[in-house]
């Protein structure tokens, strides 16, 4: 009997430890899923004969109440669907219903930007797209998460 005591005891303790490292998992995972990334602000800093320099925010916004720690996002630019570069923010903490704003500035040369450059003259505007992918550690640290994302901004 006292065998089967502790069996029991021992399953218990094994459904009860895989059950809440579950909700961890889960609860990690959710907040990463659901944070929400957009461009907040963006302009031209600089315009020169040859180059701009774009300067854009980027906020990130966990809408859960889990805390996001060691999120990582790198993402490609695009200019009115023509590809600028890329980019690239590590070890972003984010807390609990909060955001983040992170800034960076982008040089543009013309020549490498033909097509952008008189789509922008047709349309009057830019566009600015980002789409990449965010990192983030899940579970106390132990296991990777990822998801992709996509945003815009405009400038007219």
């Amino acid at each position: 009997m006292n065998r089967t005591l502790r069996i029991i005891a021992f399953a218990s303790s094994l459904i009860s430890i895989s059950g809440f490292l579950g909700y961890v998992y889960y609860a990690d995972v959710s907040a990463i899923e659901g944070s929400e990334i957009a461009i907040s602000d963006a302009g031209f800093s600089e315009i020169g004969l040859t180059y701009c320099k774009l300067r854009m925010e980027v906020e990130i916004n966990n809408t859960s109440p889990r805390k996001i720690t060691d999120l990582s996002m790198k993402f490609d630019i695009y200019l009115t669907d023509n590809y600028v570069g890329n980019g690239y923010f590590p070890g972003i903490s984010v807390p609990g219903h909060s955001s983040r704003t992170r800034e960076m500035t982008v040089t543009i040369y013309y020549a490498e930007l033909t097509g952008a450059v008189l789509d922008m003259l047709k349309e009057g505007r830019v566009t600015i797209t980002l789409k990449g992918e965010v990192d983030g550690k899940v579970l106390y640290n132990f296991v990777d998460f990822s998801r992709t994302f996509n945003t815009s901004y405009s400038i007219v």
